[in-house]
């Protein structure tokens, strides 16, 4: 038993070597966390290698800190807690370089007259130009199915909010349940869009919300 948990640490570690992850076997060695520090996502996985969950936790300040503000924050949390878990899956990574060079001719002639003649003269200038650019990026697109939030909270004294987002297996097959019985049933549902009005100040106290199944992610 002890040769096949460290064979299956060995594996996590090989699966973890491109990126700035860390691996720690919970649960007498039973389950496996692999996190990236970096992009703040975390996966947990079973004995036998099986994903059990994955989350991903991102801050955000908060300019205003009355309802509108940490909703606002709220949301752009949420989004980039999402888009960091994309990017963790697959990245895109592009390097561009364009050489620019411009060689320029000039000539220029002139003539003057006068009581003692004619006299001619000529002048040629070259201007060359050499320009380097050089764009370096990066993308990343992913499919999410059963993104939930788990976690919201806004502290007051450092005026920034936390967002989790997590992916179970029940979450997936719910999400893959919905899927199924909309394509069945051929109708369509729009969520409608709340709109809360702004709160006045002053600014908002600290305030937490966590899902009641949190540990399972």
């Amino acid at each position: 038993m002890k040769l096949y948990r460290c064979v299956f640490t060995l594996l996590l570690v090989g699966f973890c070597s491109t990126s700035q992850s860390g691996v720690a076997l919970i649960e007498g060695g039973n389950q496996a966390v692999v996190s990236d520090d970096g992009l703040g996502v975390e996966l947990k996985f079973d004995a036998s290698g099986q994903l059990l969950s994955l989350k991903s936790t991102f801050f955000h300040p908060v300019d205003f800190p009355d309802r509108r503000g940490i909703n606002k924050a709220y949301i752009i949390a949420e989004e980039k807690a999402k888009a960091n878990i994309a990017r963790y899956m697959r990245q895109v990574s592009s390097s561009d370089r364009t050489l620019r060079e411009v060689d320029e001719s000039l000539s220029t002639a002139s003539r003057t007259s006068g009581t003692q003649g004619a006299s001619w003269t000529k002048e040629n200038t070259r201007k060359v130009v050499e320009s380097l650019e050089e764009v370096t990026g990066s993308s990343a697109q992913a499919v999410l199915r059963g993104v939930r939030i788990i976690e919201r909270s806004y502290d007051e004294r450092s005026e920034e909010v936390k967002v989790v987002v997590g992916i179970n297996r029940q979450s997936m097959a719910g999400a893959d349940q919905l899927d199924q019985s909309m394509n069945r049933s051929g109708s369509s549902s729009r969520p409608e869009s709340g709109s809360s009005e702004p709160q006045s100040f002053p600014a908002k106290p600290s305030e937490r919300r966590r899902a009641a199944d949190a540990d399972k992610f």
